[in-house]
């Protein structure tokens, strides 16, 4: 900590208030007992302060990350805190403005790790905002504050909302969805025909030809390519926020269907892939769009 500040609190307002009556009183009256009781109290007010300050000192805050969000809701922020071995503290709290406040102590060890949250409205980088830690341990008369900036970044991803009217015509995002279909493949089932000489007879369709008295030959496609591209491009709608919250909402779709998906931006292209790690690459794109310096 660099600076501390210190103030009375409201409770050692109303200390300071009592001992500048009493010392009026001793001073009016001539009486040495209501002297020492003032004494005795300004003595007290002073090592408060002491132990107030004191309980801030020497303590390290550092920044260890901050998880990635979606707009809108809050980012996690976690903090480690730590302090000399042979010291203690008590009753600390540390928020934002407006936010969430956690209180901790380092009595039975040294050093801790909270989580703090914060807010958030936009997409893009997310920098916490320095973190107020106040304390008025140990009898409250004092309370004593520090500021500090924490040294992290994070990302906040676009809130995914899904546009239906973009799942119309051209403005599809499923770009090969299914792949193109290859004629004579083993693989999927694609119908059935009227019998050729030279069919095999393992697909001839027998029930059919119960039901009949006809030969047909069941019918097997493959598909060339089973990748799903999203593209900024065939998007229909105005906007560029809206364009990312909707291409959000499919990466999370085609994550949960673990399905395999691209992303093309202006500038960016993103190969297709699958899994945790495509999920988050792709997410951090659309997160940095139009980003400065990225």
């Amino acid at each position: 900590m660099d600076k501390i500040f210190i103030i009375p609190s409201k409770t050692g307002l109303g200390l300071v208030i009592l001992i500048l009556l009493l010392f009026l009183l001793g001073i009016n009256f001539q009486n040495s007992l209501v002297y020492a009781v003032c004494f005795w109290l300004i003595a007290l007010l002073l090592i408060n302060i002491f132990y107030t300050q004191r309980n801030l000192s020497s303590l390290s805050v550092t920044a260890i990350g901050v998880e990635p969000c979606f707009a809108g809701e809050k980012a996690v922020v976690e903090i480690a805190l730590s302090c000399p071995a042979n010291q203690r503290k008590f009753a600390l709290q540390l928020a934002w403005p407006g936010e969430d406040l956690v209180q901790v102590n380092l009595a039975a060890t040294p050093a801790a790790r909270i989580k703090l949250s914060h807010a958030t409205t936009q997409r893009g980088r997310f920098q916490p905002p320095r973190i107020h830690i106040s304390t008025r341990f140990p009898t409250g008369l004092a309370l004593a504050w520090a500021y500090v900036t924490l040294d992290v970044q994070g990302i906040v991803y676009p809130k995914p909302v899904e546009r239906i009217f973009a799942q119309q015509g051209k403005g599809s995002t499923d770009t090969a969805a299914g792949g193109v279909e290859i004629v004579g493949g083993t693989s999927d089932f694609g119908g059935i025909r009227a019998y050729r000489p030279g069919d095999a007879p393992k697909h001839i369709h027998w029930s059919k030809y119960a039901q009949t008295g006809k030969l047909h030959t069941k019918v097997f496609v493959d598909y060339s390519s089973h990748d799903v591209w999203l593209d900024w491009n065939d998007l229909p709608m105005p906007g560029v926020e809206v364009r990312l919250s909707h291409l959000c909402s499919k990466v999370l779709e085609y994550h949960q269907a673990q399905r395999q998906y691209g992303l093309k931006l202006p500038g960016k292209t993103i190969p297709p892939g699958k899994g945790e790690g495509h999920k988050a690459q792709c997410l951090r794109a659309l997160a940095l769009f139009g980003v400065k310096d990225e």
